[in-house]
This record gives C-alpha cells, structure tokens and sequence, in this order.
C-alpha cells in the first residue's frame, strides 16, 4: 500500500467514527427534546456523510445504519 491510500483509509475511518459520535449525540438530543441541538446535530451529521468516500461508505456495520437512518436526514 503506498502512503495516499493509507491516508485515505484513515480519512474514511476517522469520518465514519465522527458520524457515528454525531448520530449518537443526535439520538440523545432527540430524547432529551433539546430542539435546537437536535437541527445543529442533524446538519452535522449530513456534512459529515457528505465528506464520506464510497470504500468507507461499505465499512458501515447494520447498527450504523440503523443509528444513521433514524435521524432526521433530510
């Protein structure tokens, strides 16, 4: 592997443990009924999904996608 696919590897990781904080945070914000922390989250987590590469996309587990399919992604 050469360094820019390594690098990439970790981009994507990195990401997709940002999305799962945020979808996490999002989730709790939902339950405690904090709606101005519920629209900051949810615009976070769609930027954060944004910046996601496909390759990384395919490492989601079913619990990240049920975690991130629950919030209110418009």
């Amino acid at each position: 592997m050469n360094i820019d696919s390594i690098e990439t590897e970790d981009r994507g990781t990195e990401l997709m443990a940002l999305a799962r904080f945020v979808a996490f945070a999002l989730e709790s914000a939902k339950t405690l009924e904090v709606e101005v922390a519920e629209f900051c989250l949810d615009k976070a987590l769609r930027a954060v999904l944004d910046q996601i590469d496909e390759p990384s996309r395919m490492a989601l587990t079913t619990s990240d996608i049920m975690l991130i399919n629950r919030s209110a992604l418009c």
